[in-house]
């Protein structure tokens, strides 16, 4: 199985923590991967203007969408 691992800033935004895809123009929920906020929406247009001028201070890795797992 090949999986598309990135290491990604995590950016802390209405009590929750997001990772913050780039490259795929996006906020990605660090505890619930179905709350996906696309940048260009207007809630990302939001988020993104909140960060102005913060740094980067933790990352998580990102394994991307892993379909057809078994528990």
């Amino acid at each position: 199985m090949k999986q598309d691992v990135k290491l990604l800033p995590i950016a802390r935004l209405y009590g929750k923590e997001f990772l913050v895809d780039i490259e795929n123009r996006q906020f990605r929920n660090f505890r619930n991967a179905d709350e996906v906020v696309r940048m260009h929406s207007k809630k990302g247009r939001q988020m993104m203007k909140n960060l102005q001028g913060s740094q980067w201070e933790s990352f998580g890795v990102s394994t991307g969408i892993v379909s057809g797992v078994e528990v």
